[in-house]
């Protein structure tokens, strides 16, 4: 890869005013220069119009370090498991598991065996990073400058380590690696493509929305692409070489987490006291292979001290130690080699431009979990359940979700499902799919026949999130583009819709004043999560206590009880629990009346106690806050079956804060020309990169899009800076 020199073109950025003053025109998409481009629009989007694939790749690791360079190089380094050493002790956990799975040992082999022209592609993307960090060492930390160099190895172990931490966050694999969480909540996502029957506009549409934390490894990244070839418009987590989830001129698709296992856990047998002693299998005694790292681990004050980690690996995968037993740890991402082109796949995924060329791509089998949600110009849809899913011994999925026996060999999975064994649907007669994080069955009506596909492909889960979608899908004989963006920031609760009524009867019953105003309160409510809708901040607090006091009570009669998400649709909770075969009645009604009734009492003596009040609207306590920016919030949980997913965590001042949810959106017609409207609810830069951008996060409140710039003319009449990358 050649080295790039940096160039402004004479283009003034005026001090007060977002203004472009007498720059060279913006080379259409069909009309792309030899050298490389990147224009940075209002909203702080980077079109980058490249010659050939490994510019494109350079411009966008450069564009990435503009807009997150300290971010990115944060998550360089603790995919190297040296976040310690930099960055001090709060690393130390995640810096253990990078090390214990060898994942910086995995991505020099695995670079190794890139294929040339992406490895090409890979250097590209690492020379656009060092070279923006040398031309403008003002716009990054001191304390990330030691990070630098970037190399392609990096690149590779840093996505290796997002994929590992969603699939151990999906799975009993998080509760034992240090660090592998997720930071707030596990990540969620809708997904719909409508086809050209159900849409009254006769071409089919994308909705693309995955719900993340707001900020660190999950941080979405939003991005335009224009090659000779292909205009390709999309998102990427922050440090991704490609786009994730994206649209061209033929086609779109966009990702949701799936319940696939990925990981399993097994309890080892060990063949002595000590671990010297080794273990067993197959009832003769094994040694672990041992090795020895040392962790440096910067301290308050700047002295280093180091820690000496001793890594012992057995047949099945690394071992650890947790709550007095010795695990092995086993993840089929790690265990095969189809990782190795898992971002190759993904920009094979953006040059794709009909169906078959989409389907021959994924039948690779790299991208090791999300289902794929699809929607083309010719007019045909498509959700494919996918991942990198282990053939296992035992056909009961839920039989592997705790830790198996580690001394039977025939345990240790050493195949993976293929593509035609995963769960697809093709333009279905009903006229969508959709995902919000469900088993497979419900990715159409009618469901999916569940016999007919591998036993253990995913668990029998779904939510009430999902079944608020299943209920929007079917309450329209057809939607249009502008129905469709209503639906997406749809705040109405379902759950209110399923206990609100029997909820407000079991109230009636009591003569306490206090409940009789909930009453009042409850009733006059929307059921909707606006910022204006009064009784939603009641019916939250309500519904809180409500699953934690029945779970209590159910943990008093079974000590053996253990809470499942899924349980939430459940006998425990409802009178009609879920139905496969009443999907749009099912669930609905208090299993537990009396002990609903303490639960409202209890939230109204809560608010009464914090607030004085028990009508505030929704917006005055859930805030959108952001890089300084306090707004109304909107939106709340699955778990209240609203579509529009915002969660709030508790703030210094005692109100909740936008955490989670709502990330990235973009609602895509594949009409001529495609029309798209996206949003990044948060902004797209948490860097000081020399210019001002508009505010996303207003949009966010106020229940907005904007357009996807993608075409010559709106670029030019949204452009706020211009860099042009020419090669020596």
């Amino acid at each position: 890869m050649e080295s790039r020199v940096w160039c402004y073109l004479p283009c003034v950025i005026l001090s007060t005013v977002l203004s472009l003053v007498a720059c060279h025109s913006v080379q259409s998409p069909t009309e792309i220069r030899d050298d490389t481009e990147i224009m940075w629009d209002t909203w702080g989007i980077p079109h980058i119009v490249a010659h050939q694939d490994s510019d494109a790749f350079y411009a966008f690791g450069w564009a990435q370090m503009r807009s997150h360079a300290d971010l990115l190089l944060k998550l360089y380094t603790v995919a190297r498991g040296r976040g310690a050493e930099l960055f001090g002790e709060d690393y130390l956990a995640a810096d253990r598991s990078v090390r214990l799975l060898g994942i910086p040992d995995l991505a020099v082999d695995w670079h190794e065996q890139q294929q040339p022209d992406f490895k090409t592609n890979l250097e590209a993307f690492a020379n656009g990073i060092n070279d923006f960090a040398r031309y403008h060492p003002d716009l990054i930390s001191d304390d990330v400058r030691a990070v630098l160099p970037v190399t392609p190895q990096d690149i590779i172990a840093h996505t290796t380590r997002v994929m590992t931490v969603f699939i151990a966050g999906i799975s009993e694999c998080g509760t034992v690696l240090p660090g592998f969480g997720f930071s707030s909540q596990p990540a969620a996502s809708n997904g719909w493509a409508l086809s050209a029957d159900y849409t009254r506009s006769g071409n089919t549409m994308l909705l693309a929305n995955p719900h993340l934390s707001w900020g660190g490894l999950e941080t979405i990244y939003e991005a335009h692409i224009v090659l000779p070839e292909v205009n390709l418009y999309g998102a990427a987590l922050v440090g991704s070489p490609v786009l994730q989830i994206a649209f061209n001129d033929h086609l779109g698709w966009t990702h949701t987490v799936n319940p696939m296992d990925g990981c399993d856990l097994y309890h080892l047998k060990l063949a002595g006291d000590a671990l010297a002693d080794g273990y067993w299998l197959d009832g003769v005694k094994q040694r672990f292979a041992e090795a020895t790292e040392t962790i440096l681990i910067r301290q308050p004050d700047g002295r280093m001290v180091s820690e000496e980690m001793f890594i012992r690996r057995t047949r099945h995968g690394p071992a650890i130690e947790h709550d007095g037993k010795i695990l092995a740890v086993r993840l089929a991402l790690l265990e095969t080699p189809l990782l190795v082109d898992m971002n190759r796949q993904w920009w094979q995924m953006g040059h794709a431009d009909n169906l078959a060329a989409f389907q021959e791509i994924l039948q690779g089998g790299h991208i090791p979990l999300f289902n794929v949600i699809y929607a083309d110009a010719d007019k045909h849809i498509m959700l494919a359940f996918n991942g990198i899913i282990p053939v296992r011994a035992a056909k009961n999925v839920t039989s592997w979700r705790k830790s198996v026996k580690g001394d039977d060999s025939r345990l240790i999975w050493t195949e993976v499902h293929g593509y035609h064994d995963l769960p697809k649907s093709i333009d279905p007669e009903t006229g969508w799919v959709q995902n919000s994080n469900g088993a497979p069955w419900y990715m159409t009506m009618p469901f999916l026949d569940k016999n007919r596909y591998p036993a253990g492909i995913a668990a029998d889960v779904t939510n009430s999130r999902e079944l608020r979608g299943l209920q929007m899908l079917n309450a329209h004989q057809g939607m249009s583009y502008t129905e469709l963006i209503t639906a997406k920031h749809s705040t109405h609760s379902l759950v209110a819709d399923q206990l609100l009524d029997d909820l407000i009867a079991v109230a009636r019953t009591s003569d306490e004043p206090s409940l009789q105003q909930a009453i009042e309160v409850l009733n006059h409510w929307d059921r909707q999560f606006l910022a204006e809708s009064r009784g939603a901040l009641l019916f939250s607090i309500w519904f809180e206590k409500w699953v934690e006091q029945t779970i209590a009570k159910k943990i008093e009669a079974d000590a053996d009880y253990e809470f499942l998400p899924d349980h939430l649709l459940g006998e425990l909770f409802y009178a009609r629990p879920f139905s496969p075969s009443e999907p749009l009645q099912t669930p609905r009604g208090l299993a537990d009346a009396p002990l609903a009734l303490s639960a409202l009492h209890d939230a109204v003596d809560e608010m009464r106690t914090n607030a004085n009040e028990i009508d505030i609207p929704w917006g005055d306590i859930a805030r959108l806050r952001y890089d300084g920016v306090d707004l109304p919030g909107n939106g709340s949980t699955t778990d209240l079956g609203v579509f529009r997913e915002i969660v709030y965590e508790k703030d210094e001042d005692e109100k909740y804060k936008s955490s989670f949810g709502d990330s990235y959106i973009a609602i895509v017609e594949f009409s001529q020309p495609v029309r798209a409207q996206v949003l990044t609810a948060y902004g797209n830069a948490t860097q000081n990169n020399n210019f001002e951008i508009d505010n996303q996060l207003q949009l966010t409140a106020d229940q907005k899009l904007r357009p996807a710039w993608r075409m010559r003319k709106e670029i030019e009449e949204n452009l706020i800076m211009r860099e042009r990358l020419a090669p020596n």
